[in-house]
């Protein structure tokens, strides 16, 4: 059975494993005539619904899950024993010290509604500034879930412009290109051989739509990461699974490779090359970009590192510079030189002890990088933030790392840190059943 991956940090199993507002909203008079030729120019209706998904287009309801605020984030400093005593993450002094770092908590999302449950942020997806996807999925055995598709209004604060409630599915990951959303779901559809798919929405100006809506069923129990390129939809799905690689338009595979436990996908633009990482044990894949021989793919190397060790569990990872900066879990972050697999950095979990948790519930499921500074979810632990001496992307791939960790954001009411993102000085937190976090990260020089 492949992991399910729930926004928890240490996912539960489940009959099979890995929660929004009632999806019953009526839909009346609504019909929508489209063409491929004269879509973009057809508004979006406020709801639709095929029975299985619903779109909600409405600005007054989706409005009223956003909170504006203008709160101060703390930066508690890590007390060593949080850090187990290790020196790793202490080396060669800050590039900033904390005060330069200053955190204002300006929006927070609440998590939506579905059939009755409500859902949790398992992973946020933002690679420009045109906008940010939010997935959501179910704790329990229900297949429920949702996408949040939110952009930045006035430069500064964010506005939800679509939302989507899957009445059979969970969603693991998300990922936009263009025109298109892309999801990495479970599903209880009966029809499929294995819950694990993917599927597609529309987008046209700013808004999801059914229109075009599309599935592709995969093997395995979950799909647990995507990625797109111009050449390809990636996919991966977890034990039982592999990494796919489908057409962005039709979703046919172009290509497979057999993966275990295959947890998360990244494309390393400098290098065009697809990286995969692997749990049970800790282990990085990477493929060619863009080549399918034979409707398979050309697999360039394999590396092993310490952690993501803990079964049915989220190993996310960013890349910058080179190099895989790895969610190992129990491991903390992994620093991994691409191009031979020297782990060049890391900063270790927070001592569950130190902090009086579960170690259950403090495993490092997710890290993101850009500029000099580094944001770890933590799980039940929180939001922790370190800093390199230089920018990720200006050290050399086999430098070892100087990082310094600053300490843990101080969040009132965050239950759960599932997935970071932080890019061009804004850092978003998939906070599990908190919703999502919406932080203004501004550097004092």
């Amino acid at each position: 059975m492949s992991p399910r991956l729930k926004a928890d940090v240490a996912p539960r199993p489940r009959t099979p494993q890995l929660s929004q507002r009632p999806s019953t909203v009526a839909i009346l008079g609504l019909a929508v005539f489209l063409t491929v030729g004269c879509f973009d120019q057809v508004t979006a209706p406020d709801t639709e619904s095929d029975g299985r998904v619903t779109v909600i287009n409405d600005d007054d309801v989706l409005a009223e899950r956003l909170t504006y605020t203008d709160e101060e984030i703390l930066i508690d400093p890590p007390a060593p024993a949080e850090l187990n005593g290790s020196a790793v993450a202490m080396t060669d002094g800050p590039a900033l010290a904390p005060s330069a770092v200053d955190l204002t908590l300006i929006a927070q999302l609440d998590p939506p509604t579905v059939n009755g449950e409500v859902v949790q942020a398992t992973s946020i997806s933002r690679r420009n500034n045109n906008g940010f996807l939010v997935s959501y999925n179910a704790r329990g055995d229900a297949f429920l879930g949702g996408i949040d598709y939110i952009r930045e209004w006035q430069g500064r604060f964010p506005r939800v412009r679509s939302s989507v409630r899957f009445g059979d599915a969970d969603v693991s990951a998300v990922a936009l290109s263009g025109s298109a959303v892309y999801a990495a779901v479970g599903t209880n559809d009966v029809t499929y051989a294995t819950p694990a798919s993917v599927e597609r929405l529309r987008v046209s100006d700013s808004r999801m739509r059914l229109a075009e809506n599309s599935r592709q069923d995969l093997s395995s129990f979950t799909a647990t990461s995507v990625q797109v390129t111009d050449d390809a939809v990636y996919v991966t799905t977890g034990d039982d699974g592999a990494l796919y690689a489908l057409d962005p338009g039709t979703l046919a595979v172009l290509g497979r490779y057999a993966l275990d436990d295959a947890r998360w996908v990244e494309y390393d633009e400098e290098g065009d090359r697809i990286v995969v990482v692997q749990g049970t044990p800790g282990r990085i894949s990477i493929f060619e970009a863009g080549a399918f021989p034979g409707g398979s793919m050309v697999l360039l190397d394999s590396f092993t590192f310490p952690g993501a060790d803990v079964p049915e569990s989220k190993s996310a990872m960013d890349i910058a510079g080179g190099k895989a900066f790895i969610a190992a879990g129990p491991s903390g972050v992994q620093v991994m030189c691409l191009d031979d697999g020297q782990i060049v950095g890391s900063v270790p979990r927070p001592d569950p002890d130190a902090l009086g948790l579960d170690p259950s519930v403090v495993v490092t499921n997710a890290v993101t990088v850009d500029d000099d500074l580094m944001f770890i979810s933590n799980g039940e632990a929180g939001v922790y933030v370190a800093a390199g001496a230089e920018e990720w992307d200006d050290t050399d791939c086999d430098e070892p790392q100087s990082i310094n960790v600053l300490g843990q954001l101080r969040f009132s009411d965050l239950q759960s840190a599932n997935h970071v993102d932080y890019r061009r000085g804004y850092l978003f937190v998939a906070a599990g059943l908190g919703g999502v976090k919406v932080v203004e990260v501004d550097i004092t020089p």
